[in-house]
């Protein structure tokens, strides 16, 4: 199946949601959880021991990622637990194989033939990386790959669930 999220939606989607507001980022993250409970779950529980600045950096970058995925018009199969954890288990050798191939928590290209949603990884990527003076977060270098993991596999997951293209939207 073709990417759900194309650059151009991943963009719009990401000015969107930092247009937002409180109270809109507040809906957005409970249609989030209602609509894929228990992947967004599965993002709760494995950032849920990062520092205070990466933990709401994923979030976020999490609600836009969703966002994205909600805006394609795809529709989706609920995620179950087994898939989530079969998607888990597999990110590790992508992780493994971006460490080896010296990537470090500075911006870089996420190889497309690790993913089937490269707008996405791309956009998870550079808000990780993203240097900004105004408003810095310090990620150690073991938050940056969680982080990437646990979207990675939520991005792998929502992909893998999508079903077909909404005609109504």
């Amino acid at each position: 199946m073709p990417p759900l999220v194309s650059p151009t939606l991943m963009e719009a989607t990401w000015r969107s949601a930092g247009a937002s507001s409180a109270i809109e980022i507040r809906r957005m993250q409970k249609q989030s959880g209602k609509d894929q409970e228990e992947l967004t779950g599965f993002v709760l529980g494995f950032t849920s021991d990062l520092g205070h600045q990466a933990l709401g950096l994923a979030l976020y970058v999490h609600l836009v990622v969703s966002q994205a995925f909600r805006r394609s018009r795809a529709k989706f199969r609920k995620v179950k637990a087994a898939q989530i954890d079969r998607a888990w288990k597999d990110n590790f050798a992508v992780i493994n194989e971006l460490k080896s191939a010296g990537h470090t928590r500075t911006p870089f290209a996420f190889p497309s033939h690790l993913t089937a949603e490269p707008a996405a990884l791309q956009y998870i990527v550079e808000a990780l990386t993203e240097q900004d003076e105004a408003d810095p977060i310090s990620l150690t270098e073991h938050e940056f790959w969680q982080i990437l993991q646990v979207l990675k596999t939520y991005c792998d997951c929502l992909h893998d669930a999508g079903t077909s293209l909404r005609v109504d939207a």
